[in-house]
């Protein structure tokens, strides 16, 4: 894992859009899945401002993960390659955001993101649980999520961990 820049762009806006394709798009209308291509595109990556957090898996020199974080309490966007789910690259790269927003940000206590239906369960499997009903909005469909950072220091995360 290393951080992305503007170089990678093209790779990373790729590997989003073949996940997003292959998995979440179904889910969507067809207008916000036209937008969503569109604001991950290599132009849109680059021109976007600094994030928080940056980081890409690779194998080999092709990205297979990705988790960009516009805030230190947002994941906007985290993809992993279709071939390469269920390997441990979609916690590995929260993982490493994790520790990073607590070591960078210890004012941070909750990050939130809004999950695709299709990613729901990984979410729930990493800590975040639900704060809202799933929704519509501009063709997007989602749920809420969040993430209580100082949940694992109270054993909050080996209770879910029981619960499964």
């Amino acid at each position: 894992m290393r951080t992305v820049g503007p170089a990678d762009a093209e790779a990373i806006s790729d590997l989003v859009h073949l996940s997003f394709t292959e998995l979440a798009a179904r889910d969507w209308e067809p207008n916000a899945r036209k937008v969503f291509l569109a604001e991950s595109s290599p132009a849109s990556m680059r021109a976007a401002a600094k994030p928080a957090y940056l980081q890409a898996a690779f194998d080999a020199d092709r990205p297979v993960g990705f988790i960009s974080m516009p805030t230190p309490t947002f994941v906007g966007l985290l993809f992993v390659h279709p071939r390469y789910l269920r390997q441990g690259i979609g916690r590995a790269l929260w993982e490493q955001a994790r520790a990073f927003i607590d070591k960078t940000y210890p004012e941070a206590e909750t990050v939130e993101t809004n999950s695709t239906p299709y990613a729901l369960e990984f979410y729930r499997s990493v800590g975040f649980v639900p704060i809202s009903a799933e929704f519509i909005k501009s063709g997007c469909r989602a749920t809420r999520m969040a993430c209580w950072l100082r949940a694992r220091a109270l054993g909050a995360d080996v209770l879910r961990a029981q619960e499964r």
